[in-house]
């Protein structure tokens, strides 16, 4: 499993702990928790490479993001429609299904 935590202005920091996956070319699963009170925006990186762009997440949802290939799974520009400091310090957690 690995976590992203929102701040206060509405973005998520980096990724902190690895997911990789191994499901063969355009097998990989993720699995994106949004555990935060707000909708999520974010895209997706595999082994630095942004491969699905503009994925939505609504506030405590979370959705299987599939045709990923073999590698380290990141979740990058992660936003939110607006930052408040109640949402800073809220998580949305990856999890490696593939």
């Amino acid at each position: 499993m690995a976590t992203i935590t929102i701040s206060a202005t509405g973005t998520g920091a980096a990724q902190s702990g690895t997911i990789t996956t191994a499901g063969g070319a355009g097998g990989g699963i993720i699995l994106v928790a949004n555990d935060s009170d707000a909708a999520i925006t974010f895209d997706v990186a595999t082994a630095g490479t942004t491969v699905q762009t503009g994925i939505q997440l609504q506030a405590k949802e979370f959705k299987k993001v599939t045709g990923l290939s073999n590698g380290a799974q990141t979740l990058v520009n992660l936003t939110t429609a607006h930052g408040t400091v109640a949402q800073s310090g809220d998580v949305v957690y990856n999890y490696l299904i593939t």
